[in-house]
């Protein structure tokens, strides 16, 4: 045998054998393409059975859409009406601020205006009581018990003031216990 004829067999067989290699091949890729296919079909089966059940929600969300519309057109000067509304109630709250430091300086000066004529009058009927006392002969009161004659005389109301008592509820009353505490004593 000639190298020729040898080299013509060895070719022969490489090619049987590539051809064999290529059926093969081919046969697995058919498998995997018929299971990927398979696996489309399903993921595609999936997928519109996921889209059918989300129109009816989607149908329904652009139903809410047209709905809220006109609430949002009218969202804008609502929330215009309530920015004026509070600048308003700041600029009030302002004027109210203004009104109540005039009232403290009122009620500031009155007391003050309150104390010295207080003081004035003491002073005063303190002198009257001395120079009476003086051609009476009576004896000087000390100063401070005149004073707090004078204070609780001004704290005394001329007239008394009736509270109601509110009515009163049928409760049942618990009876009152008292609890007393017992010496301990080391040892007990």
């Amino acid at each position: 045998m000639d190298v020729l004829q040898i080299a013509l067999i060895v070719l022969v067989i490489a090619g049987i054998w590539a051809i064999a290699e290529l059926a093969l091949t081919f046969r697995k890729t058919r498998a995997a393409v018929r299971d990927i296919s398979a696996q489309a079909g399903e993921v595609a089966a999936s997928a519109n059975d996921a889209i059918e059940q989300v129109q009816p929600v989607v149908q329904k969300l652009d139903g809410i859409v047209t709905d809220l519309e006109p609430a949002v057109k009218e969202l804008k000067p609502l929330v215009d009406k309530t920015n004026t509304a509070l600048d308003m109630a700041t600029v009030d709250l302002a004027s109210v601020n203004d009104i109540l430091v005039d009232v403290t300086s009122v009620t500031d000066t009155a007391s003050n205006v309150t104390s010295t004529v207080s003081k004035a009058a003491n002073s005063a009927v303190s002198g009257v009581a001395g120079v009476v006392g003086k051609f009476t002969g009576a004896k000087k009161e000390p100063k401070r018990h005149r004073i707090a004659e004078k204070v609780q005389s001004i704290r005394q109301p001329e007239e008394p003031v009736e509270v109601p008592e509110p009515e009163a509820e049928e409760k049942a009353e618990a009876p009152k216990t008292y609890f007393t505490y017992g010496s301990s004593k080391k040892g007990e």
